[in-house]
């Protein structure tokens, strides 16, 4: 039997819509508005509990972006996420030991606050970075999206762009404002950088003042800070809260059915931890999940993915991390991703992102001046 809608299943506390809702007011309009025509019950918000799908608050999201006509929708809901939003998760963080411990839970129990998204920390010299990362697209494509969605989203192209912005904007934001709440500070005092894989958008000059330092036209979407932070202990710093937090984060996962909900995520997992240490072919990795490689091959299927696409992009993203991020030679970049031929390596990354390594890196060199 082919799986539900992966799109359709409620996985997205309402906590985010309250906060959206409360914006959309405070800005004069009804929010009767937001839901006018969608197939989403205002009602919704009325149990703490409720999720909705991630097709659900991808449409509210687009409805509100065009009701209120501020593109910036993304950063001010992330300014304004309250680490309470994030429920269970963010009292957790919030009483840990260090920042670190703080970044791990994070990075643990993510998927019970978000489903098509993927978060990990990379250690790299003097800094740390959370980055932050799609499974799929956060909506279907236009061709397939029903046809009262099709009608509320016209020209879809340019709003799935701008959807995309907002989803990491967003969460980004988010994690920022998490970190500087944990040690007491202001967001802008906590020394850290924002970066995003699009050019910076028009709206951006309006919102600098408020934002950390913001860089664009970067590889990947990361919160970049000084590695000296993951060890600073945060205010609020409580063993038996942290430990309580954490064995309700685990009664979430398991309700939810976020540990298990996926092949795709729990096969991204395992390249993600892989990076530095050679990719697992799909017979090692289907053997480590206790499955055949026959089977994980399906499944991936029937989730719209395969091992390949999964493994190229982890690959993608790594190779672009090692070379903006660093300073190894493209050789020895070649040689951590797996590949024992350097001209194999320049070909596959120009198949990637359509450019050698070489003019990659010296375009990172320029953006960055």
């Amino acid at each position: 039997m082919k799986r539900p809608d992966r799109y359709a299943k409620p996985t997205v506390p309402v906590s985010y819509l309250q906060l959206l809702l409360e914006i959309v007011a405070e800005h004069g309009i009804d929010t009767q508005e937001l839901f006018k025509g969608l197939p989403v019950s205002p009602n919704l918000v009325d149990s703490p509990a409720s999720r909705m799908s991630a097709l659900q608050w991808g449409l509210l999201v687009n409805r509100a972006m065009r009701l209120l006509q501020e593109p910036a929708l993304g950063y001010e809901c992330g300014l304004r996420t309250r680490p309470s939003a994030h429920g269970f998760l963010g009292y957790a963080v919030l009483s840990c030991a260090s920042v670190r411990e703080s970044m791990e839970l994070v990075i643990r129990y993510f998927q019970t606050r978000q489903r098509d998204f993927g978060i990990r920390m990379l250690i790299e010299q003097d800094y740390a970075a959370v980055e932050v990362f799609e499974f799929h697209p956060i909506i279907p494509t236009t061709k397939k999206l029903p046809t009262q969605i099709s009608a509320a989203a016209p020209d879809a192209a340019n709003q799935l762009l701008s959807l995309r912005r907002f989803f990491y904007e967003h969460i980004l934001l988010g994690v920022a404002r998490g970190a500087a709440a944990m040690l007491g500070r202001e967001l802008l005092d906590l020394g850290g950088e924002l970066c995003f894989d699009w050019a910076e958008p028009e709206y951006h000059a309006r919102w600098k003042d408020r934002l950390p330092p913001v860089r664009f036209s970067r590889s990947s979407n990361q919160l970049r800070f000084p590695i000296r932070l993951l060890e600073m202990r945060p205010v609020l710093a409580d063993p038996l809260a942290t430990k309580q937090a954490i064995e309700l984060c685990e009664r979430e996962l398991a309700q939810t059915g976020a540990a298990g909900d996926s092949i795709v995520l729990r096969v991204c997992a395992e390249l993600i931890q892989a990076k530095n240490g050679g990719y697992p072919d799909q017979e090692t990795l289907a053997a480590k999940l206790h499955i055949s490689s026959r089977t994980l091959a399906r499944k991936l299927k029937d989730d719209g993915s395969s091992f390949q696409q999964l493994l190229e992009e982890t690959q993608r993203r790594d190779a672009c991390d090692l070379i903006e991020n660093t300073e190894l030679d493209l050789q020895e970049v070649a040689t951590r991703l797996g590949y024992q031929n350097p001209a194999n390596f320049t070909r596959a990354f120009r198949k990637w992102t359509g450019e050698s390594p070489s003019l990659y890196r010296l375009r990172c060199l320029n953006v960055s001046s």
